[in-house]
């Protein structure tokens, strides 16, 4: 074999799958097979359809030698990817993550090259954030406590270039944290983007272990308070050119795209329109995308470096929101053309989380709002995007993140606040080629979301009918609140129990709050479908809203035949969105439900339906 001293291609390889090859292939001596529900087969049949599998690459193991495995698993007849990994082995042995199976047939692009040891590329693990009034949680915490552990939840990330959105005065703090307690070699620069004697204006930053060769400063065509970054150095020589961007938040699409879900859902106009929504991009967005694309951008960058950015785009991803995810739980059947993200695609800026994850109903990555709930339809507004011309750059991985640190959980600031911000942090690995030994620690990963359907399909029985039911609970909002409503067969009624911070606790008591429900006999229970509140009201301006305040976290479903002895069925947990939550219950048998809510939204309790199936 020729002696390699840096990247050679080896072979490339399509397969046309399903059942359309009767044995393994292979690309330069590696073979390919799937891991489907745990089995190995060597093609996924009619029977895989809809699960999740992944791709198994086996191939030679060369001493002093380091195998690039790039796959792309893409739907023949609609040219849709479903799925793409770039991996790295010494062993000869990969996995993908995971994908859904497509229906029809689909092709398995694969390629692999190999590097003389030393010479495959170098790691570089990127994050942004919007850190919501420099971790003060927008002043509402005045213990320091937040800023605290965010700071040590950076660090367990150990980014090497973070694009930091909201740091008004703790850039100082933050750098000291980092740096803490660091090996010299391993220190972070701070660089700033927005510059401002008053704390409460110092918005952008850029922290990072690169050497910075150039800051870039304010141009007239964008401030700096929104746009702004640098160049850096990476160990082997190379540049890459990072921006940290905040887009203005003003026409905020989110409580719309809500409303438009919703109500799709559910055989009701979309109000306002598709078109309406899609305008609020061109308010004052687009017209910052069109300075960063066509004036800022090409004034500082003269080379073939990569150009990465990440920051708060405040906007909806073009990308998400197109036909091949319509069907997408979340998407109600609806595409949305939007207008300031597509710029950024037009000229050449790859999204790295979907470039990786590209099966937007499998991986959603929700950024907002981990605070005030996600709503019934999935918003990604933080984004790591990057151009490279050179093809210089291989996006390893990325994730987001929405949850405080283990060690973080249980205490007061997680009851209220399950993460550090009301933003989630996006992060990615890539590697950029040339010298350096490759992935050199284990590449982040977003866990796979798996619910099937625009809206998730019913349990397994047959629902009680509302006229069969009745409902009381502890605390509630007269009339409108009234529990009643929690079993009216009507989703846009609710139950919801009085605030916690009401005059007379004895009308509002705190949490735990209950709600039961008598089904009127003793029934054989399959399961029960709790539903949120929509909560899809107009303002007085005529503007959507969204209120998920009350939306169950955590707590107990109880059982009884009698009304007087209970057996608790189930811990329950529900995730902050806005879509049914079930609870299995196998053949129960019950006259009462009790739902025990332990935690709920704002300390309050709301609810629009509990439907029992038998």
């Amino acid at each position: 074999m020729k002696r390699l001293t840096g990247r050679m291609l080896i072979a490339v390889v399509v397969l046309l799958l399903p059942w359309a090859v009767p044995g393994a292939a292979a690309a330069g001596g590696f073979v390919y097979s799937y891991r489907c529900d745990g089995k190995i087969v060597t093609t996924p049949g009619p029977e895989h359809v809809g699960r999740l599998c992944t791709i198994l690459a086996d191939g030679p193991a060369v001493t002093g030698q380091v195998h690039e495995i790039r796959m792309a698993v893409r739907q023949r007849s609609l040219g849709y990817v479903w799925m793409r990994a770039t991996l790295y082995t010494t062993n000869g042995k990969a996995e993908s993550h995971p994908f859904v199976v497509p229906e029809g047939e689909f092709e398995l692009d694969a390629s692999d090259a190999a590097f003389a040891q030393g010479q495959a590329g170098t790691q570089v693990r990127l994050m942004t954030w919007n850190l919501l009034g420099g971790g003060t949680l927008d002043g509402k915490d005045h213990t320091g406590e937040n800023l605290k552990q965010l700071i040590e939840y950076v660090n367990e990330v150990d980014p090497d270039v973070f694009f930091v959105v909201e740091a008004y005065g703790s850039e100082t703090a933050i750098l000291q944290g980092l740096n803490a307690g660091r090996a010299a070699t391993d220190l972070y620069n701070s660089v700033p983007i927005t510059v401002a004697t008053e704390a409460k204006y110092r918005n952008l930053w850029l922290f990072t272990k690169l050497k910075v060769a150039q800051r870039y400063t304010e141009r007239p065509e964008i401030t700096d308070f929104h746009f702004g970054g640098a160049k850096l150095q990476l160990p082997n020589g190379k540049y890459v050119h990072a921006f940290t961007v905040w887009s203005r938040h003003e026409d905020s699409v989110f409580a719309p795209m809500h409303h438009a879900v919703v109500n799709t859902r559910f055989g009701k106009p979309v109000s306002p329109t598709i078109d309406t929504i899609v305008g609020y991009d061109d308010t004052k967005r687009n017209a910052q995308g069109r300075a960063i694309l066509q004036k800022v951008v090409p004034y500082y960058v003269k080379d073939d470096a990569p150009v990465i950015m990440g920051g708060d785009f405040n906007a909806w991803s073009d990308r998400d929101w197109s036909g091949q995810f319509a069907d997408a739980r979340g998407h109600a059947g609806l595409t949305v053309p939007w207008t300031y993200t597509k710029q950024y695609t037009d000229a050449g800026f790859y999204d790295a989380f979907r470039y990786i994850n590209p099966d937007a109903g499998l991986y959603p990555g929700r950024t907002w709002s981990t605070m005030s709930g996600f709503g019934a339809a999935p918003a990604r507004i933080d984004y790591l995007l990057f151009r490279d011309n050179k093809a210089q750059m291989r996006v390893l991985g990325a994730r987001t993140d929405v949850r405080r640190l283990p060690r973080h959980q249980g205490g007061y600031l997680d009851q209220q606040y399950p993460f550090y911000s009301d933003h989630g942090a996006v992060i990615a690995d890539v590697l950029v080629t040339g010298t350096g030994p490759g992935p050199n620690r284990p590449i982040v990963t977003e866990k796979p979301e798996y619910a099937p359907g625009a809206w998730p399909a019913p349990p397994e029985g047959t629902p009680v009918p509302p006229s069969e039911l009745s409902a009381t609970a502890g605390t509630f909002k007269p009339v409108a609140g009234d529990p009643g409503r929690a079993v009216d067969g009507d989703p846009y009624t609710y139950y919801h129990s009085w605030y916690p911070d009401a005059a007379d606790p004895t009308v509002s008591p705190a949490q735990p709050h209950t709600i039961t429900v008598d089904m009127g006999r003793e029934r054989v229970l399959s399961a029960v479908r709790f539903l949120p509140k929509l909560a899809t009201a107009l303002s007085g301006a005529g503007n959507p809203v969204v209120n998920m305040t009350g939306t169950p976290l955590r707590g107990v479903l109880e059982v009884s035949v009698d009304g007087t002895w209970w057996a608790q069925a189930a811990n329950v947990t529900w995730p902050r969105i806005t879509g049914p939550n079930d609870v299995r219950l196998n053949g129960v048998k019950a006259r009462y439900l009790r739902l025990r809510v332990d935690n709920g939204m704002g300390g309050a309790t709301a609810i629009a339906e509990i439907t029992p199936y038998e």
